[in-house]
């Protein structure tokens, strides 16, 4: 599903607007982002919870050159599906 098939679809649900539905979806991504940016969870009920994880800076060979460099960290983001969410998927 494309992001345009998933707007329409929300947009459809809801009976608003397509602008409208892509502002609360940037909203939303949004207001993860800030959240995890300040190192917070953010839990959204019913669909899971989102967290920053940092990988730790390493030390890698490259084959080509013959030498080792370090990648250093960085912040990823983590997802952990609520209960709820997986019961749903796995209902038969």
């Amino acid at each position: 599903m494309t992001n345009k098939e998933f707007l329409e679809r929300i947009s459809r649900k809801i009976d608003l607007e397509m602008d409208e539905v892509k502002g609360l979806s940037a909203s939303l991504i949004e207001a993860v982002l800030d959240g995890v940016h300040e190192g917070d969870s953010v839990t959204i009920q019913g669909f899971g919870s989102f967290e920053p994880r940092v990988k730790a800076s390493r030390k890698i060979y490259n084959p080509t050159s013959k030498t080792y460099m370090v990648v250093p960290s960085k912040t990823t983001l983590g997802y952990k599906m609520s209960a709820a969410l997986k019961a749903q998927l796995n209902k038969e």
